[in-house]
C-alpha cells in the first residue's frame, strides 16, 4: 500500500485495520495463549505453577475463602497460620520464606513445633489442618502438581482428661472478683455466663445487650458470630440473670457499642484481653492444678451438663458443635456414672 493510497482510505473513513504479521509469529500463538485472559490483579493472574510464590498461592486461596463466605475468624486463622509458617521458613532458609515448600520442609516444620517451640501435639495439629486445606486447595484447582502434604499425616493426639473447674474453686473465683467495681462485677458476670452457656469466648464477646432476654433467661449466638455459622440459643441460671440485671443497667447508660461485654471505656472488650482478665482472676483467686480459661469454663459446663442430663445431643446443640464426634468425649470422660451403672449391673447378677 503506497502512501496515496493511505490518504485516501482515510478520507473515506475506513478503519486502517490491517497489518502485516509474520507467519512465524501466528504460529507461535498456541490456543492456550489466545485464551488467556489477563488479569488487572497480580496475585490472580494463570501463572504456571512452577513460578507460584507462597503469597500469590495463599492470596488466591483467600480470595477464595472470602467468596465462599468464610467467617472472618477462619480468615484470621488462615492469616496466623500461615505467618507461622513464613517465620520458619524465614528462620531455616535464610530468608527464603516464599518460596512454595515441599514436603520436606513440612516436615522440618513439624519437627521445629516439637522439638524447639515444645508446642502441644493438638496445637500443631490446628495449625497444620489450616495450611494443609490451602495446599489440598490449590492441587485440586490444578495450581500445584500435588500437595507438599501429600503423605504427610498429622500427629496422634492422646485423648487426656479435660480440665474443668470445681465447685470449690468457682466459688473463689467469685470472691476475688471486687463486686463494687464496674470491672469485677463485669469479671463476675463474664465467668458466670460462660460456665453457664458454655460458648466459646469469641461467640460470647459478639453476643449484644439486646439479644440478651431476662425474663427467658436465654442468649442468642446469631450465625455470623457462631463457629459453625449457625445461630443458635443459649441459657443461664439466676446467678447470671441477677449480674446481668445490674450490669445491664450501666450499660444502657453508658455503652457505647452494642456488645453485651464491655471494657471501662464502653468499648467491645478484646478476645485476648478477656482471657487475661480471667487468667489473672485465677491467679488471684490462688487456683492450681488446672488453667483457669474460657475454654476450661466451656469444658466444664459440658461435663457438667453431660453429667446432670445425659443427653449428648441437647448438648451438642448448645455447644455449637456440627457433629457428635466433639460431644462423645464428654460422655466417654463421664468415668463416674459408668462407675455407678456397673455397680447395678453387678448387684443384679
Amino acid at each position: 500500500m503506497n502512501e496515496n493510497s493511505v490518504i485516501t482510505s482515510r478520507k473515506r473513513g475506513k478503519r486502517m485495520n490491517s497489518i502485516d504479521v509474520p507467519q512465524r509469529f501466528l504460529d507461535h500463538l498456541t490456543p492456550s495463549v489466545l485464551e488467556t485472559s489477563h488479569s488487572r490483579h497480580p496475585q490472580l493472574e494463570n501463572v504456571p505453577p512452577d513460578v507460584w510464590t507462597l503469597d500469590k498461592l495463599f492470596n488466591r486461596y483467600y480470595t477464595a475463602r472470602q467468596a465462599a463466605g468464610a467467617a472472618e475468624r477462619t480468615l484470621e486463622d488462615y492469616r496466623k497460620h500461615m505467618n507461622w509458617l513464613r517465620r520458619f521458613m524465614a528462620l531455616e532458609y535464610g530468608g527464603l520464606d516464599n518460596f512454595v515448600p515441599n514436603r520436606d520442609v513440612v516436615r522440618a516444620w513439624i519437627s521445629h513445633m516439637l522439638t524447639v517451640q515444645k508446642l502441644k501435639s493438638s496445637t500443631i495439629n490446628i495449625r497444620l489442618r489450616t495450611v494443609k486445606a490451602m495446599f489440598n486447595w490449590a492441587s485440586s484447582e490444578g495450581l500445584l502438581k500435588e500437595s507438599p502434604f501429600e503423605n504427610v499425616n498429622l500427629l496422634k493426639v492422646p485423648e487426656e482428661e479435660f480440665q474443668i473447674i470445681t465447685k470449690v474453686q468457682e466459688r473463689s473465683l467469685f470472691e476475688s472478683c471486687e463486686m463494687t467495681t464496674l470491672t469485677g462485677l463485669r469479671d463476675a458476670l463474664l465467668i458466670s455466663f460462660l460456665l453457664d452457656t458454655g460458648v466459646r469466648i469469641g461467640e460470647c464477646l459478639r453476643i449484644f445487650a439486646c439479644e440478651v432476654d431476662l425474663t427467658q433467661r436465654s442468649a442468642l449466638v446469631r450465625a455470623e458470630s457462631a463457629k459453625t455459622r449457625k445461630a443458635r440459643t443459649v441459657y443461664f441460671g439466676k446467678r447470671t440473670q441477677g449480674l446481668l440485671a445490674i450490669y445491664l443497667a450501666w450499660h444502657e447508660k453508658n455503652g457505647q457499642a452494642a456488645n453485651l461485654f464491655l471494657n471501662e471505656y464502653g468499648q467491645p472488650m478484646d478476645k485476648d484481653w478477656a482471657t487475661k482478665r480471667i487468667s489473672s482472676i485465677g491467679k488471684k483467686a490462688k487456683i492450681t492444678g488446672v488453667r483457669v480459661s474460657p475454654h476450661t469454663f466451656r469444658h466444664t459446663f459440658a461435663t457438667r451438663y453431660i453429667k446432670a442430663t445425659g443427653d449428648p445431643f441437647s448438648l451438642r446443640r448448645l455447644l455449637g458443635h456440627s457433629s457428635m464426634e466433639m460431644v462423645n468425649r464428654y460422655v466417654n470422660q463421664n468415668t463416674d456414672d459408668v462407675r455407678e451403672q456397673y455397680e447395678k449391673f453387678i448387684k443384679l447378677s
